[in-house]
C-alpha cells in the first residue's frame, strides 16, 4: 500500500526544501528516493518527517582477512551498486570477482550521510566473469593518475565525477553548443535549476531558462579551456580513449568556478552527454 511522506531536502548550500513523496516501499533512514531531477539519501527522522541529504554513495571492498578498501564519494545514479550487484578488480594481474552483500547508511568525517555498499568476494571468476561494472579495475596504463586522484579524494573526503571519451573520438562542441542552446524549460529539473544559480522561489519564471543557459555556456567555456591546461580538470589516456575527472565537495555542485561544479552541471544538462562524453559508469579506481 502506497503511503505519503513529508520529505525535508537540504542541498549543498543548506538551503531546505519540504515536498511531498509517494513511495509504495516503506521509508527509513538510508533509503533513497528520486525527487526533484536528483536521488536524495534520507538520513534521519525528526518531527514527523522524513529529512534527506543529496545522495552519494561509497563502495567498499571487504577483503576475506577483513580489511576493508575504500573507493571514491560518487553522486547515486542509475549506475550505483546495489546488493547483488559484481564487480571485477585485478590482483597479480588476474581478474577476481565480488559481489555486493550490503547497504548502509555511514557518514564521512565532516557528518555528512552517504549509502556505504559493501563487495566481498564471491569466487566467481572460477565459473564465469561479470563483463561489466569494473569499479575498481586498476589499469596499469592508468595507474598513478588514477591512484593519485582517489588518494586526494579520500583525503579531503572529496567526491569524483567522470566522463569518458571512445578510443579515436574527439569531443564534439559544435553539437554540445547545439544541445545546449535547444534546451526547453520543460526538460530542466528542479535540481539544476538551482545548481545553475535559479531560485524558483523568488526569482520570475521567465528568466529561468536564460539564466540556466547562460551558466551552462560559461560552464562549456571553462571545462573546454582547463581540458587543455587541468588546472581544475585532469585525464588520462585509457585503451586509446580518456577518462576526464573532477573533485569536489558537495557544495561545489553550484559554485560556478568549480571545475567539480562545470562538470556536474553539464553532465546533469546532458551537455557533455552531448559532446561524447558520457559519465563513466565504470569507476575504474583502486582505494
Amino acid at each position: 500500500m502506497a503511503e505519503t511522506y513529508e520529505i525535508a531536502t537540504r542541498n549543498g548550500a543548506g538551503a531546505v526544501r519540504v515536498r511531498r513523496y509517494t513511495s509504495e516501499d516503506r521509508l527509513a533512514p538510508g533509503s533513497v528516493v528520486a525527487l526533484g531531477g536528483r536521488y536524495w539519501l534520507v538520513e534521519r527522522v525528526a518531527e514527523g518527517r522524513l529529512h534527506a541529504a543529496p545522495a552519494r554513495y561509497r563502495l567498499t571492498l571487504r577483503h576475506p582477512d577483513g580489511v576493508e578498501e575504500a573507493g571514491a564519494f560518487r553522486r547515486y545514479g542509475t549506475d550505483a551498486p546495489r546488493v547483488g550487484h559484481q564487480l571485477t578488480t585485478l590482483e597479480d594481474g588476474a581478474p577476481i570477482s565480488w559481489a555486493v552483500v550490503e547497504q548502509r547508511l555511514a557518514r564521512d568525517e565532516a557528518g555528512e550521510p552517504f549509502l556505504e555498499a559493501i563487495a566481498e568476494r564471491d569466487y566467481g571468476e572460477t565459473e564465469s566473469l561479470p563483463d561489466h561494472q569494473l569499479e575498481h579495475t586498476l589499469d596499469q596504463e592508468r595507474a598513478d593518475a588514477a591512484a593519485a586522484m582517489l588518494a586526494r579524494a579520500r583525503a579531503a573526503g572529496f567526491s569524483i565525477e567522470l566522463v569518458g571519451l571512445e578510443a579515436g573520438q574527439a569531443p564534439d562542441w559544435d553539437e554540445a553548443a547545439r544541445y545546449l542552446d535547444s534546451m526547453i524549460l520543460e526538460e530542466i529539473d528542479d535540481h539544476l535549476l538551482e545548481t545553475c544559480g535559479v531560485d524558483p522561489r523568488h526569482d520570475p519564471p521567465e528568466t529561468w531558462l536564460e539564466t540556466v543557459k547562460e551558466r551552462l555556456r560559461a560552464d562549456l567555456a571553462s571545462f573546454r579551456a582547463d581540458v587543455e591546461s587541468h588546472d581544475e580538470i585532469e585525464e588520462w589516456d585509457f585503451r586509446g580513449g580518456k577518462v576526464i575527472a573532477a573533485l569536489g565537495r558537495l557544495d561545489e555542485e553550484a559554485d560556478p568556478l568549480s571545475g567539480y561544479g562545470w562538470m556536474c552541471r553539464l553532465v546533469d544538462a546532458g551537455v557533455l552527454g552531448a559532446a561524447g562524453m558520457p559519465r563513466v559508469k565504470k569507476a575504474a579506481l583502486l582505494p
